[in-house]
């Protein structure tokens, strides 16, 4: 079970619903790290600042990818 409850894009805070249009169009799909984030639009925001700062470091992108995996797995993420 989740610790923060994902919400629908319909029933997300008005400021979130944009961010999440924008997360299914770069992951092909409403992800359900997308639906927590929505339940706080700062903390939406502010995790879409940090990836974007993110994609112009000098990380690769195998590099980037494997970091998120293997941390996702650290804190028990389901895909």
């Amino acid at each position: 079970m989740p610790r923060i409850q994902p919400v629908e894009p319909e029933n997300a805070p008005e400021a979130s619903q944009p961010l999440m249009k924008q997360g299914e169009q770069a992951f092909g799909q409403m992800l359900n790290f997308l639906k927590q984030m929505a339940v706080s639009p700062a903390s939406f925001q502010g995790w879409w600042d940090f990836n974007g700062a993110l994609q112009g470091g000098s990380l690769d992108q195998m590099t980037h990818e494997s970091i998120y995996i293997a941390t996702s797995n650290y804190n028990g993420c389901v895909y």
